[in-house]
């Protein structure tokens, strides 16, 4: 198959080469709603919300970046069939993240400025607005027979040392009290379902870790290939499935578990999804190379790999002469 460079297509036109850029990039990347049916997920992941569920404590999700942690909770809340009716809040977690901001906002700026255009101090509730927690929580009321909220606190690892221990009566009694109108929220009828991730950049608090259910991800070789085959499946949509498709996944599948073998060697492990997007790209999109692809990636090693397509998109240069050393 013939492929050109994108920019090397100038003469069609920018228009269309940047519709032809849109189409490939919608086949690689989707939503993590999108992606939630086809997640992978491992025995030990299911027991461990089992657990969580059966005890109604957060699930604290460990693992390396790009592990599927994120992806875990929207595919719980899928399983629930909470994910798309409301019911599903994720909350991001920044270095000048406070514990208050997963519960509620309060717009003091706009506060003050009524209360300097009334000359006198104005009721503050109606400047304050649920976040996650809060609307987890029964900000608004909730029927008899309403359904849990999932919250999703992603990263939980990067927030200020206080973060954590300040969620502590949040977590366990699923309440909290405004601190503005001394109104306290929750708990719910329905005990909200919590998802927390964190790449182990720094240690947690005891204490909070004592309220989590805590699970480590770890990718299997066996979990790779699935996930290589779920997101094979989802790439090719309704077209007829390559005559080589299995025999590029198993090759592929080998290699990326064998990397782990040079840990060490190399500046960093790509991630399944970086590995999976570079396995498409080299195989639908080869740049002309003569290098024979499922061949090579079978050998795992070798001086061959450096000459891999578009291999550099993976690895650092200096990590390529490791490898082919090796």
């Amino acid at each position: 198959m013939q492929v050109f460079r994108l920019i090397d297509r100038l003469a069609d036109g920018a228009t269309a080469i940047l519709d032809e850029r849109q189409k490939r990039v919608n086949r690689f990347f989707d939503t993590n709603r999108g992606r939630a049916g086809s997640y992978v997920a491992s025995l030990e992941l299911k027991t461990a919300v089992d657990v969580a569920l059966t005890l109604g404590r957060p699930l604290l999700l460990t693992g390396e970046p790009g592990s599927g942690k994120t992806l875990a909770a929207f595919w719980l809340a899928q399983q629930l069939g909470l994910l798309d009716d409301g019911h599903f809040h994720e909350y991001q977690v920044r270095s000048d993240s406070r514990a208050r901001d997963i519960c509620y906002d309060f717009d003091a700026v706009s506060w003050f400025r009524q209360s300097q255009i009334n000359k006198k101090e104005v009721d503050k509730s109606g400047f304050l607005s649920p976040r996650a927690l809060g609307i987890a929580f029964g900000w608004n009321g909730e029927e008899e027979d309403a359904k849990p909220h999932v919250v999703l606190i992603d990263e939980i690892d990067k927030a200020p040392r206080d973060f954590p221990n300040d969620l502590l009566l949040e977590l366990d009694q699923m309440k909290f009290t405004i601190a503005e109108t001394g109104r306290t929220i929750g708990p719910p009828k329905q005990r909200p379902i919590i998802v927390i991730t964190s790449n182990s950049e720094r240690r947690l608090p005891d204490p909070f870790l004592r309220r989590c259910v805590t699970h480590h991800i770890e990718i299997k070789p066996e979990i790779v290939l699935d996930i290589l085959k779920a997101r094979l499946k989802a790439y090719r949509g309704d077209a007829p499935a390559n005559a080589q498709d299995n025999q590029l996944i198993e090759a592929g599948g080998a290699f990326w578990s064998g990397l782990t073998e040079l840990e060490g060697r190399f500046s960093r492990k790509p991630t399944v999804a970086e590995f999976w997007q570079w396995l498409i790209l080299a195989s639908e999109y080869p740049d002309n190379s003569t290098v024979n692809l499922i061949e090579t990636l079978k050998k795992k090693r070798g001086a061959d790999i450096a000459k891999l397509p578009r291999i550099n998109s993976l690895f650092l240069p200096a990590d390529l002469g490791v490898i082919s050393s090796v």
